[in-house]
């Protein structure tokens, strides 16, 4: 199957929930993009940091923005927050029915974005991320 996992700028959450998922998951293709993506971008250097003290490489990472064919080869689709499926349910109606948010099994809460703050805020999304993800495992 193939997976997508969107944020907003593709150079924070989503990478790390890739490469996450990466590492837990077999016969799953992982690919991740942003909303607003930063293009090119390599991920943050704090998401770097924080991910490699928790055995995940971001360091080849490039930013990708969303497309429609991204959309339409994903069987599913998991975003951070509530903007996120707002946004794409509106451009992407294709997306309804196999787009949910990543800590949909965690009360559905939103996960912020940590892009521009301290170290140990980056820790906690990226706890909530992990959290997230083995919550998904059953699933896929």
């Amino acid at each position: 199957s193939n997976l997508l996992v969107v944020c907003t700028g593709n150079i924070c959450r989503s990478p790390f929930a890739e490469a996450a998922l990466k590492r837990k998951t077999v016969g799953v293709s992982l690919s991740s993009a942003g909303l607003s993506a930063l293009v090119d971008h390599s991920a943050d250097p704090t998401a770097v940091l924080v991910a490699s003290r928790r055995g995940v490489d971001l360091t080849e990472h490039t930013g990708t923005q969303i497309t429609r064919a991204l959309i339409g080869q994903s069987d599913l689709i998991l975003v951070m927050d509530d903007d996120h499926l707002d946004r794409l349910h509106k451009k992407y109606p294709d997306a309804r029915g196999k787009t949910f948010k990543l800590a949909k099994f965690l009360g559905n809460k939103n996960i912020v974005d940590p892009y521009l703050k301290s170290e140990y805020f980056f820790d906690l999304v990226f706890d909530e991320i992990e959290a997230a993800i083995d919550t998904w495992l059953p699933h896929l």
